[in-house]
């Protein structure tokens, strides 16, 4: 039986984002979000502003980075196992993100990769970071 690494992995873009966790022998998605999604209701929560100050476009990402940072503290507090985080997002989202997480959770990145591997299926997402054959070497 393979045991989870506690690494938590995240891909996103300014739309999309999966959690993934390593089980041993590659990456699985555990959760995913989009725009629409109800843990990062973007769209609702930008639709109320009567006078936009910047394309809504914009606005909608930067709603969906801010919320996708809450979901990362969250899982982080709901998992004491968690010790490192792995994030890959294009360099703006990744930015945004990186601003919003909390302090201690920014204290347990291991790896950042500004590159969008949203679409990128499970099977090949490992291959597109460096993680060491023995695992990543965690504080503690």
């Amino acid at each position: 039986m393979a045991t989870r690494e506690p690494v938590l992995y995240v891909v996103a873009d300014g739309e999309k984002a999966r959690f993934l966790r390593f089980d041993g022998t590659g990456l699985r998605t555990t959760q995913s979000f989009g725009l629409k999604s109800p843990e990062t209701n973007a769209e609702a929560e930008v639709g109320g502003i009567k006078a936009p100050r910047t394309d809504i476009h914009v606005q909608l990402k930067e709603h969906f980075t801010r919320d996708l940072a809450k979901a990362i503290d969250a899982a982080f507090a709901a998992d004491s196992d968690l010790a490192g985080l792995v994030l890959s997002a294009p360099g703006h989202a990744l930015h945004d993100i990186r601003e919003e997480v909390s302090r201690s959770v920014t204290g347990m990145v291991l790896q950042t990769l500004d590159k969008d591997l949203v679409n990128t299926p499970d099977a090949d997402l490992l291959a597109h970071f460096d993680r060491p054959a023995t695992g990543w070497r965690l504080a503690g």
